[in-house]
Parts: C-alpha cells; structure tokens; sequence
C-alpha cells in the first residue's frame, strides 16, 4: 500500500519504494496513454500535482486568503474538469474581497462548482449567492446544447438541481446557496427587487451572442456601484461571449477591468 496526500492505493504484487516513484511511473503511463487519466489513481496524482503547484503561487502572491478552503472545495470536485485551477481560485479570490454579507447572483451553475468556490470566499452570515440555473441545459447555442445533451446521457437524469444541492450540503455552504430555478432573463425578473443592491455577479450561461448580449443588460442593473460583474468564456471558442462584452466595453458600460484569469474577465461598475 502507497500513500500519497491523504489518498491510499493497493498495488497487490507490485513495490514501491517511495512516492515521489509512484508519482514519477503514473505520469509517465498516463501521458502515454491520455485516456487512463480518468482513472482513480491517475486522476489523483494528477490533481495532487497541478493543485499543489497552483496552490504555491498564490499562496505567493496572496497570502493573505483562505487557500485551505479553496483546497478542500477544489478536492470535492477534482472529478470535475469544466474550470481550471487558476479560474476557480480566481473566483474565490474575487469572493474574498467583497465586504461581509455580500451578495452574489451566479447566472449558469450546472452542477454547482463554480458556485461553491464563490460561496467559500463569502464572510459573514447574511452572505448568500442566488444561483439563477434551469439546470436542464437549455440553451439556444448550438454547441452548448450538443454539450449538454452528452453530459444529461451520461448522468441518466434530466436535471442537475440534486447534484448542485448535494455539493452545497456536503461542503457545509448550504445556507450560502439559493438555487433560482429558472432561466436567465425570467430570474432576472422574478429577483427584480434586488436591482442595485448586489456585490457581485458571475454570468456563464447561454454562450450566443444575443443570449450574452441580454444577461449584460438584465444583470448589470442588479450591481451596485463600485460592485463586481464577471464573465466566463471570454476569449474562448465562444464567440458570441467574446463580441458581447467587447461591444458593452466599447460602450463604456463599465468602469474599469478589475482582472482576466484564464478566461474569465472582470469589471467594476
């Protein structure tokens, strides 16, 4: 038996004589061969590797942040390949800085990821993230709907809604989380009260261009000045996302770029 982090793995017959040799031999095979990255041992010491080695940056750069917490969520979702190390930390990061009982509208949760890393940055008891998801992968864009329909065969259910609160309950963030459960432009109504009051916003919902266009102009209000409003998919093979937020920054809709991670961009209102 070979320990490696808090992970144990039987290799009957075989001997290892240290982990950095089980680290060394399971990166070899799996760059080999890209499939076997999917298995659980592989998988783990991948993620030990490129989660250790992100974590050493931005411990660097911003030691002043939970980077504890962000590991113990990023391990609830180490199965989970839709974000990148450096996205998702950035999430956590802009979360961190908002002031106490911040709010936060997340639109596009699928599964709840995203949302936990938001939600773990959150201060305070009063911090809440609406979470606006139909959680049925409906969408007008071509690609995502394909996306969606592979993933929806694979998890044999026609709905994320129990996978995104099952990652909330376990992770302790459930009274951070309420799931909006409709689509964008419907919540954006259904939550119209809180226009002006909102710290924070995260839009990764429908990627065309005319659906991106109109999350900008139904959730920008929802911002309140000197507040946060973030994009996933900027610059990506999502085109439509790319044009949308180039023709609203040409607009001067927003004060000024707060930072890009990956392909998330940010700015103050």
């Amino acid at each position: 038996m070979v320990s490696y982090g808090s992970a144990r793995f039987e290799c009957p017959g075989c001997q290892f004589k240290s982990k950095d040799y089980l680290l060394s031999q399971t990166w070899v095979f799996a760059q080999r061969k890209p499939v076997f990255k999917h298995w659980p041992l592989v998988r783990d010491v991948r993620f030990a590797q490129k989660c250790g080695r992100y974590l050493r940056g931005v411990r660097k750069r911003r030691p002043d942040l939970n980077w504890d917490e962000f590991h113990r969520i990023a391990r609830r979702f180490k199965q989970d390949d839709m974000g990148s190390f450096a996205e998702r930390g950035y999430l956590f990061q802009l979360a961190s800085d908002l002031p106490a009982d911040a709010q936060v509208v997340e639109v596009g949760s699928w599964m709840g990821a995203s949302t936990c890393f938001i939600a773990g940055g959150l201060k305070g008891g009063r911090a809440k993230v609406y979470a606006v998801d139909n959680f049925q992968g409906l969408s007008t864009c071509g690609e995502d709907a394909a996306w969606y329909s592979r993933h929806f065969r694979k998890l044999g259910a026609n709905s994320t809604l129990e996978i995104f609160r099952e990652n909330f309950a376990a992770l302790g963030f459930s009274s951070r989380a309420e799931p909006v459960v409709n689509d964008s432009l419907a919540a954006a109504q259904q939550l119209a009260l809180k226009r002006g009051t909102i710290d924070f916003v995260f839009i990764d919902g429908d990627h065309s261009y005319d659906a991106c266009k109109a999350d900008i102009l139904a959730w920008s209000p929802f911002v309140k000045r000197g507040g946060v409003i973030a994009f996933h998919d900027f610059g990506s093979r999502a085109d439509g996302v790319t044009r949308a937020i180039f023709e609203e920054i040409k607009g001067s809709r927003f004060a000024e770029i707060v930072g890009v991670a990956g392909t998330i961009i940010a700015f103050r209102i």
